[in-house]
């Protein structure tokens, strides 16, 4: 449950197609992708993890149509919440 509420805190910062991302973006991405891949499949999670897939491709399009400066600034801030979440997550 706790990477569900993750997954979903981190695609209301993102947006992009990966062939037009920056580097942090596809970084960014590939964190989020492996961790709603953990989210494991079961009825109860089923839909939640439908909807946040779709948003991630959302999110995606989204940041691939911004300039490669914006992209930078947005998906850096995605890492450093993820780094933070992380550190309360370990400390749990």
């Amino acid at each position: 449950m706790k990477k569900l509420v993750l997954s979903i805190a981190l695609l209301g910062l993102s947006s992009v197609a990966m062939a037009d991302l920056s580097q942090s973006c596809n970084a960014y991405f590939d964190k989020v992708d492996s961790i709603v891949k953990a989210i494991p499949e079961n009825t109860a999670t089923k839909q939640q993890t439908n909807m946040i897939k779709q948003n991630l491709e959302n999110a995606k399009q989204q940041i691939s149509s911004m300039p490669e400066t914006e992209q930078e600034s947005a998906c850096k801030q995605g890492i450093n919440l993820l780094k933070q979440i992380d550190a309360i997550l370990i400390k749990k």
